[in-house]
């Protein structure tokens, strides 16, 4: 039997062995290590290229899927099929904005209730957002102080506003605050993310710092996930909520793909082989209508394709993975309750991005002055870590056999001319050449004797 949560958040993979029966895990690696094969599917690679995320129950790999949400696993004319039930659509909310504040302040607060932090020790890693906010504010507002509140800097460029406003509201409210530096070099955090996130996420090295700081430490975490997608969302916006209602998933597609274009495009031209065709625009577009079919009849269809693609398969994998070592993460913002409310607010309610912003300050006016992080804060030098990651790099790669998956003659003439310049010149490392060159490695660890890696 196989059961898993109604939004599947948590990571399991699963294969089918061709003798039969289904393996699953919530080991990507295990998988393979059990004979997964390793074919890498190009379809799924060149979505995840270009949107940092897989999308459906996509990996790198064709044989190994996610287990959908609400998992079910049944045999089919003497084949295994794994089915998702997705919560079915729900009509749009007929309340005024004032009164679907009410209810969202109302709803979050029966959701913080039934997640009580207990007796152990609890932790709320805090931004300078709202989510991470509303957490607090309202165990504040319930008589409960968590053990501890905790941020993390991040590496240059980053202005790292987080901790100075986190810090601010701690103080406000009484609560123990500290911060927690970055310990590891970009190349480390990003070969150390790779694998503990299974390969499904182009971002989270920067959260390491915390996590290693948590990690059995505390009984308990809160977790904001969700609460950005579904109450205020920075993706949506007039042009793009315009193109998902038009029904047309070329222009959608385009538009999703154009807002990575400046991170795939220093891979682009390093793809061979069979993998060259990940490259190939309309590869992408093919494998991402399919997933964007689900979400368009939805009253916010933008807000239903980031969070079932973006928060399910990439953002979760901060609490749910990274976590790996608190034994209760909370998400209140994944309550069914609150979740199928807020799933029904409208789009022209929620396009001003101030609704939970108000929510918030009409909840807890005593709080209301305390300002979020300023969007247009400088960003720091950060030449001194580009400097160590091109140093890193160049040590990983300069004498390493010629890759099957990209070419490398650019990326280490481009290393080599770093550290020959004595500095002058720091030229930026893809992080998902680093993912490539990690993935061929750890296919390679556990097919030493099977022939070469065959992509599909």
């Amino acid at each position: 039997m196989v059961n898993n949560d109604r939004y599947g958040f948590y990571p399991l993979f699963w294969f089918s062995p061709p003798g039969g029966g289904v393996c699953v895990s919530p080991s990507l690696t295990t998988l393979i290590e059990q004979g997964a094969p390793t074919n890498l599917d190009v379809e799924a690679l060149a979505v995840f290229f270009r949107l940092g995320c897989f999308v459906g129950e996509d990996t790198p790999f064709s044989a190994i899927k996610t287990v959908p949400p609400n998992a079910l696993f049944e045999w089919t004319n003497g084949r295994l099929e794994c089915r998702g039930q997705y919560p079915s659509v729900i009509q749009t909310t007929t309340l005024s904005r004032d009164d679907a504040i009410d209810r969202y302040i109302e709803l979050f607060a029966q959701s913080m209730a039934r997640r009580a932090p207990g007796a152990g020790a609890s932790v709320v890693p805090i931004s300078g957002g709202r989510d991470s906010r509303h957490i607090l504010l309202e165990l504040h507002r319930s008589g409960l102080e968590p053990s501890l509140c905790v941020s993390a800097l991040d590496n240059p460029p980053d202005p790292n506003e987080d901790p100075k406003v986190a810090a601010a509201l701690c103080r406000e409210l009484g609560f123990k605050y500290t911060v927690v530096n970055q310990q590891l070099s970009l190349l480390s955090a990003e070969l150390r993310k790779n694998s503990e996130t299974h390969f499904c996420a182009a971002a989270h090295g920067w959260y390491l710092a915390l996590s290693d700081a948590l990690n059995g430490q505390f009984d308990c975490a809160y977790d904001g996930i969700a609460g950005d997608v579904l109450s205020q969302s920075k993706f949506l916006r007039p042009d793009l909520d315009a193109v998902f209602r038009s029904g047309r998933v070329k222009p959608i597609c385009d538009m999703l793909f154009a807002q990575g274009a400046s991170s795939f495009g220093g891979l682009q031209s390093l793809l061979k082989g069979e993998l060259k065709m990940a490259a190939m625009h309309e590869v992408a577009t093919r494998r991402l209508a399919v997933e964007l079919e689900r979400h368009l009849d939805c009253p916010n269809p933008v807000a239903s394709f980031i969070f079932w693609n973006r928060t399910r398969r990439m953002i979760a994998l901060t609490p749910y993975s990274l976590l790996a070592g608190i034994p209760r993460v909370y998400s209140p913002f994944l309550d069914h309750d609150l979740f199928d409310f807020l799933t029904t607010l409208p789009t022209d309610m929620l396009m001003g991005h101030s609704f939970h912003d108000d929510t918030i300050a009409r909840a807890y006016p005593k709080f209301a002055h305390i300002p979020y992080v300023d969007k247009d804060a400088p960003a720091r030098d950060d030449s001194g870590v580009r400097a160590r990651l091109l140093n890193e790099s160049a040590q990983r790669f300069l004498l390493k056999r010629p890759s099957r998956l990209m070419k490398n003659l650019r990326p280490r003439a481009k290393m080599l001319a770093g550290v020959l310049s004595g500095g002058r010149i720091n030229p930026w490392i893809s992080p998902l050449v680093i993912y490539l060159d990690q993935l061929e490695s750890m296919i390679d660890k556990h097919h030493s004797g099977s022939g070469p890696t065959t992509i599909s």
